[in-house]
């Protein structure tokens, strides 16, 4: 027999036990940036019985632990999260849902300024980068109902008609997350992308960054977004439609020495340098000794084409294709971001949705700099799924012991190593200059 044949009984503790133990990362961060009191030296004004730090934190850690709506906020206190992070209780739903319509108009810049703290606290461990990549993305949020203020019926690949919202969001190609715009569904897909990406490069090149260049999708193309770009002097890499329009502005097209299948054009749009890549397959084999393929004996498949506008000096059509194509890791960071509760939970004010979305940005740069400054191998390329169900939902035991807590793991969980490890590498993380904010 593989195994006894005794039944299990099922008996309940009363100990104080938990399924959130790897949380202690986050706590540890938290509390080494000194975010609470960051927080706190700007919300004086909205605080009442709860201080705002309390609310960020609690809400943050909900993301990060599984949670994404207003009713899972009493599971942390019923399992023992509260217990790891030292709080006395957990606001209630009706209480959180009042603050973020009493700090909407004031957290949203709050939140803004300490996401881009924890990208330098980042780059203070792993280096300043001297070159980056830009990317602006938006994302479809899908609304059920009538009370989600900014729910609006607009553009909706999935579910036409359905009301949803339309965030922009920016990320650099590292993985940092460097803000999010919440708009409504009906907005357009390149509504305050201009104005938002001069304020990003702005604050990028304050930072130390010298070479930028921005990756930008075709929803986003115009010569007024070109002319942008100039004159923030940048390089760009920008996606433009396969319309009539833009095939007349390009040369003949000529067929890749590397690849038999691909053939490149280059042309001139909006005072840039306009680069095509078209596949084209043949339709049946070329016949024996022919190397090349008969005219018009092939076919050109659906989104077969693609056209990139660029001011990169001496850039080839697939070499441009290609560099906008490592772009593409931006699809990623917003699927993680929905990992962690992005847009998942809405309430009827604008601003309140605004602070929800950037509450859920922050969650994912805090995640991220824990899996690129305290963990190691392929954990730093976890996502936030597999964080969640390995490291932070580790199981232990919270004891007291001569007015001190403890948090007791089992000897042979082999992720213990790793956890005490990273605990140790975020406890020496250089500790903050200064407990000021620097709000526009």
């Amino acid at each position: 027999m593989q195994g006894a044949s005794r039944p299990l009984r099922l008996a309940h503790n009363a100990q104080g036990l938990t399924d959130g133990a790897g949380l202690l990362l986050v706590r540890q961060l938290w509390d080494r940036l000194q975010l609470g009191a960051r927080i706190d030296g700007h919300t004086a004004a909205v605080d009442r019985r709860y201080r705002s730090s309390l609310f960020i934190e609690v809400w943050v850690t909900l993301l990060l632990y599984g949670g994404g709506v207003l009713d899972d906020l009493p599971r942390l206190a019923a399992r023992g999260v509260a217990q790891l992070f030292g709080w006395r209780t957990v606001p209630d739903p009706t209480t959180v849902g009042r603050w973020l319509r009493r700090a909407g108009m004031v957290l949203p810049a709050l939140l803004d300024e300490l996401l881009w703290y924890l990208v330098r606290a980042r780059w203070a461990v792993v280096g300043r980068p001297a070159a980056l990549t830009l990317i602006l993305d938006s994302t479809v949020v899908q609304r059920y109902g009538a009370q989600q203020a900014g729910a609006e019926i607009g553009y909706n690949p999935t579910k036409p008609g359905r009301p949803s919202h339309h965030p922009l969001l920016a990320f650099t190609d590292q993985g940092d997350c460097l803000g999010v715009r919440w708009r409504g569904g009906a907005a357009h897909t390149a509504a305050g992308a201009a104005e938002w990406v001069g304020t990003l490069v702005g604050r990028l090149r304050q930072l130390g960054v010298r070479d930028i260049t921005v990756r930008l999708d075709k929803g986003f193309c115009s010569q007024a977004m070109v002319e942008c770009l100039e004159a923030l002097e940048v390089h760009y890499l920008l996606k433009v439609p396969n319309q009539t329009w833009v095939r007349y502005a390009l040369g003949p097209y000529r067929q890749s020495a590397k690849d038999p299948t691909l053939w490149t054009a280059h042309g001139e749009l909006y005072g840039a340098r306009l680069c095509s890549v078209q596949q084209r397959l043949p339709l049946c084999a070329p016949p024996d000794g022919q190397q090349a393929l008969v005219l018009d004996d092939y076919v050109v498949p659906d989104n077969g084409t693609a056209h990139v506008l660029t001011n990169l000096p001496g850039l080839h059509a697939l070499t441009a294709w290609g560099r906008y194509n490592d772009g593409a890791v931006v699809e990623q960071r917003i699927k993680e971001c929905y990992q962690l509760g992005f847009g998942k939970t809405a309430i009827d004010d604008r601003e309140g949705n605004a602070t929800l979305a950037a509450l859920g940005t922050l969650a994912y740069q805090l995640l991220h700099v824990l899996r690129t400054t305290a963990l190691t191998g392929a954990w730093r390329r976890a996502q936030p799924i597999t964080l969640r169900a390995w490291l932070f939902r580790l199981p232990a035991k919270c004891t007291t012991h001569a007015r001190k807590g403890f948090v007791r793991l089992l000897r042979a969980e082999p992720l213990r190593t790793i956890l005490l490890r990273a605990l140790r590498i975020l406890g020496d993380l250089p500790p903050p200059r200064s407990h000021r904010l620097a709000l526009a």
